[in-house]
């Protein structure tokens, strides 16, 4: 068992490191001069227009949404990294321990709250003008397997939480 817990906890060191440089790169390539060009705005600004309304407004909450998909990204990565917590458990030989259940639950949460974020702000960018939002597109896109797989590590939580029971259990009787 200890040679399969090694050869994932190799695997998942791998996707977390590639996922971590591409949100890197992403981050490396928006365009951060909207924000200088937001610091410009007082200077430019009309007085008389309604901020909510004015061009410059706009761009600002794109630079918001966008920097705020940027942390649900981070945070998702942040969620995969459970997953060398539970290799560690079971690789000492806690398969049902309270830490693993906990995980579990942890990365249900982040894998449900990661893709209802993003489909609202990626509605919200569809609203201002900045990108095109189909909500069964984006559904069957890339967010098809993050709601399962939520449900599914409640699931094992549950499972493991059961299982956790019936080995304390089995200890009771002789």
């Amino acid at each position: 068992m200890k040679d399969n817990t090694t050869i994932l906890t190799i695997i998942t060191w791998v996707v977390l490191l590639s996922a971590v440089s591409i949100l890197l790169n992403d981050i490396r390539e928006f365009d951060f001069n909207q924000f200088k060009a937001f610091q410009n705005w007082a200077k430019s600004a009309d007085s008389n227009e309604s901020w909510l309304t004015s061009k410059n407004a706009i761009q600002w909450s794109y630079y918001i949404i966008s920097a705020a998909l940027f942390f649900w990204r981070a945070y998702l990565i942040y969620g995969f990294s459970y997953f060398l917590s539970i290799l560690k458990e079971i690789d000492s030989g806690n398969y049902f321990s309270d830490t693993n259940i906990k995980y579990f639950k942890k990365i249900g949460d982040i894998f449900i709250q990661y893709t209802v974020s993003v489909l609202i702000l990626r509605f919200l960018l569809a609203l201002i003008g900045e990108s095109t939002f189909n909500f069964f597109n984006e559904l069957k896109a890339e967010f098809t397997f993050l709601i399962p797989a939520g449900l599914a590590f409640y699931i094992l939580a549950e499972i493991f939480k059961r299982g956790k029971q019936a080995e304390e259990d089995n200890k009771l009787t002789i």
